[in-house]
């Protein structure tokens, strides 16, 4: 008997759709099941009963979204064994979890079979993920239209702020997907990127075999393609499945958006409509609306395949986790050069590996990969000014080499920390972090590789910079505003003027980017402590 299957993601902005939900998806629809996808709360979802539901998690900090999922889901199962709970989170954190909701979580991948059910050896790590199941909800995921992949799982590496040790403990170094990207390309057409979520794929023994298969899919240095015809893969799932009710709305979509096409086309767009005419294909409720189609196709098909945008596309790779600097040699960055990879991601997560930081830049240039993209971890073990130097490290790599590196400031957060306001590194305070935060918000979250931006945003050497870490919000902000305004002057003038003893105790409350002062606090300030404090922060 099928069953009623529900897929849940808690409601958090994220970029990538979830990769083990769709596997599940996947799993389930090749046993006949039904299966249903949400993002976040449905109250007409939650009244149904559900022979299963699978809640994902992903960070820590999103604990209190995620545990209010769980349990806003809880009672929507018969059998509390048939509530499963899975991602990073549940990994991380299961234990906790599991008291806060009384359901233990499932820890690690689903990469062995039996794990699901007993009674089939289908391993679903391995499983091509169902796109289908994105059309069911209306948030759009940045990247849910490109192939997303693993060619390699865990790590060679076991470092201490990252979860990949607990997720994904043994490194496994090599898994084809040319049979995955077929089957994606068989039922949903062939997507421009290629997004492998690989943790560190220079750690790989078979690094060169990985390039080659890549290189095999179409993914060669300056490859390009020609997207499919929908109309025709849709149709061909129909054929095989007239109950297919994505594939159902995806010909009607297209059937109902193409005569934007044909609109110069005098005789095609008469034809088109009259066909759509003749075989009543305006109303995708039409009970013989799939049969319709099917009768229709021969005398529609011609004039999609000549009309449809047949324009080239640039296919690009994008190892997303980033590659591990301290195994980059001239052999394996020659080797990466073979592909159309856009951006080459590198950590740079210390100082310390500035020189192999550096050279790795070096080898990526020498081989003609400009595009350059870097993860710069902060508020970990670094100090502020570090934090200074890897980025500007980045400008003069830029001039240097002619590179267009994008740093991406990424704040370290311990994997079980529930709240990502709280943590503050040793080396660093509230402010400061709150600082660069608001710095990248307004580039939502990059440093361009220009000299410009840069010594603007962060300054122009290590002094500038701690004091722009220590200036009011709303003037790092609005900069050029404030500037202007004379307002960024005067809060130095009456900031630099303060006796130590008083600066002492401004500089606290700055550091910890507290504003809140009462009556009493004032009195105890002083009216020259006030007027700085006054620029944080409106006090009346």
């Amino acid at each position: 008997m099928a069953r009623k299957i529900l897929l849940v993601e808690p409601a958090y902005s994220n970029k990538y759709p979830p990769l083990g939900l769709m596997k599940i998806s996947a799993y389930h629809k090749m046993l006949g099941d039904e299966v249903i996808f949400v993002k976040g709360t449905s109250a007409a979802l939650r009244d149904e009963v559900w022979d299963r539901i699978y809640v994902t998690t992903l960070f820590s900090f999103y604990w209190d979204i995620t545990i209010k999922t769980i349990k806003y889901y809880k009672r929507s199962v018969c059998k509390t064994k048939d509530f499963f709970i899975g991602g990073i989170l549940a990994s991380t954190l299961g234990v906790d979890i599991e008291l806060e909701v009384g359901i233990k979580p499932f820890k690690g991948l689903l990469n062995s079979p039996g794990i699901l059910d007993e009674d089939n050896d289908i391993i679903i790590d391995q499983i091509t993920p169902d796109y289908d199941i994105l059309d069911q909800i209306e948030y759009a995921y940045p990247s849910g239209n490109s192939y997303i992949a693993y060619m390699t799982r865990g790590c060679v590496n076991r470092c201490p702020f990252c979860a990949v040790p607990v997720i994904e403990p043994k490194f496994d170094d090599y898994i084809s997907i040319t049979n995955q990207i077929s089957r994606i390309d068989t039922l949903f057409g062939k997507k421009s990127n290629l997004l492998l979520m690989d943790n560190n794929v220079l750690g790989s023994k078979k690094f060169s075999l990985i390039i080659d298969e890549l290189k095999d899919l179409g993914f060669g240095k300056g490859s390009s393609y020609i997207p499919d015809n929908l109309f025709e893969i849709y149709c061909n799932r129909l054929r095989n499945n007239s109950e297919d009710n994505v594939a159902r709305n995806k010909v009607y979509s297209i059937l109902q958006t193409f005569p934007a096409r044909l609109n110069r086309y005098v005789e095609a767009y008469r034809r088109y409509h009259e066909v759509m005419s003749q075989f009543s294909l305006q109303e995708v409720s039409h009970s013989d609306f799939v049969a319709n189609v099917l009768a229709a196709y021969d005398d529609l098909s011609p004039i999609i395949e000549k009309y449809r945008n047949k324009a080239k596309r640039q296919r690009l790779v994008d190892f997303n986790q980033g590659i591990d600097a301290r195994l980059v040699n001239e052999s394996n960055m020659k080797k990466l050069a073979e592909i159309n990879i856009k951006p080459l991601r590198i950590a740079y997560d210390h100082i310390s590996l500035t020189d192999i930081y550096s050279k790795a830049v070096a080898l990526a240039a020498k081989n003609g990969i400009y595009n350059l993209s870097n993860y710069i971890l902060f508020n970990y073990d670094d100090k502020p000014e570090d934090f200074y130097y890897r980025l500007e490290h980045n400008i003069k790599l830029n001039t240097k080499y002619g590179t267009r590196i994008y740093s991406f400031p990424m704040k370290y957060i311990p994997v079980t920390d529930k709240n990502r306001r709280d943590y503050v590194g040793k080396h660093w305070c509230k402010k400061y972090i709150r600082a660069v935060q608001a710095i990248i918000n307004v580039t939502k979250g990059s440093v361009a590789p220009g000299e410009l931006f840069f010594y603007k945003a962060f300054g122009r050497d290590v002094e500038e910079f701690h004091k722009i870490m220590m200036m009011p919000e709303p003037y790092i902000v609005q900069r050029f505003a404030s500037e202007e305004a004379g307002l960024t002057d005067m809060w130095w003038v009456e900031y630099s003027a303060l006796n130590n003893d008083v600066k002492n105790t401004v500089d606290e409350r700055i550091r910890q980017n507290n504003f809140n002062v009462d009556d009493n606090v004032r009195h105890l300030l002083g009216m020259e402590a006030m007027n700085v404090l006054r620029h944080y922060e409106k006090i009346e």
